[in-house]
């Protein structure tokens, strides 16, 4: 097999629009080995009957041969000699939607697959895994339990990465003081290179107005008292996305999940916004919007997220 990019597509929950989303990115992509490399398509055996309508589209554009395992797949491209630029691995699966990820991220790490991109899946769903983990970063987490994972969203606009994400809102100020920054710093910088820019990173302050030099906390004073020259802050959390402040910074460090989340999602919507996992074996990019059960089927999900986590994710990745 030659040495093309092998990126994995996991659709989430069944009932959510996470295979719909997949389908119409896929029915705007030009099949391109070179550009984007050979999709496998996750998803739950029952969708082909429920859902013919988005595989109708894959088939306008794909050559889409459908195998039980990824295993299979993998068999199949071991006895193929050439392979053709619009295949689409199309793996039907019954097995749990959480599972899934579990196991393309267990290829990327062997390198048998190079990269990875998910659709939206519920939290419930992860809860049942043996380890219960929570979303999949918890899977991530639990899988790399060496690795310092941090959530970071890649955007038209501005981009974010969050130095805390899914932990009640009493236990981040006491996180942020026992690991201080240097690991967030360390990862913004990273992000930064990986999106070749070379601006400043903006660090969030924790309180309001930043602590207004110790008279509203003094977590600042503690957080910040040594920033290396590639970062500006404390910035005033209220005003730091402020639309003249995009053009300044390569990306915003926030310190708890909403800071970030909240305006990158109002900007953003789903329109151009790519959730990007720093600090993994490999590169994994995903939606950044939820499973939306009540718009299940209904053909008006907005794919353009998908879209860009796909092409974001085909951009990263190495041969």
């Amino acid at each position: 097999m030659k040495p093309f990019k092998k990126i994995a597509i996991t659709t989430g929950d069944k009932n959510g629009i996470g295979f719909e989303v997949a389908a119409k990115a896929l029915g705007r992509i030009r099949p391109n080995l070179n550009s984007y490399g050979l999709f496998f398509l996750f998803r739950h055996q029952t969708q082909e009957r429920i859902q013919p309508r988005y595989f109708k589209l894959i088939d306008k554009t794909w050559m889409r041969i459908t195998f039980s395992s990824l295993e299979e797949a993998f068999e199949y491209l071991k006895k193929t000699r050439k392979i053709p630029k619009n295949l689409l691995l199309d793996l039907s699966l019954l097995s749990s939607e959480a599972e899934w990820v579990v196991e393309a991220a267990a290829a990327c790490k062997e390198k048998r697959l190079s990269g990875l991109v998910t659709g939206p899946l519920s939290k419930k769903l992860t809860s049942v895994l043996p380890d219960k983990a929570l979303g999949h970063t918890g899977i991530f987490r639990k899988m790399f339990p060496d690795e310092k994972l941090f959530m970071s969203f890649v955007g038209k606009y501005f981009n974010v990465i969050l130095a805390t994400d899914h932990q009640p809102l009493a236990s981040v100020e006491g996180a942020l003081q026992a690991d201080g920054l240097s690991s967030v710093m360390a990862a913004a910088q990273k992000f930064r290179n990986l999106i070749k820019s070379k601006k400043k990173i903006a660090i969030l302050g924790f309180n309001p107005h930043s602590g207004e030099n110790g008279l509203i906390g003094n977590t600042e004073s503690i957080l910040f008292s040594k920033l290396h020259s590639d970062f500006v802050g404390p910035i005033v959390p209220d005003a730091a996305f402020l639309k003249k402040n995009w053009r300044l910074y390569s990306l915003f460090i926030c310190l708890y999940h909403d800071q970030g989340l909240i305006p990158f999602k109002m900007q953003h919507g789903q329109d151009s916004g790519v959730q990007l996992t720093l600090g993994l074996p490999f590169i994994r990019t995903s939606v950044d919007h939820g499973t939306a059960f009540d718009l299940f089927n209904k053909n008006v999900a907005n794919a353009n997220s998908m879209l860009e986590a796909i092409k974001l994710v085909s951009q990263l990745t190495g041969v």
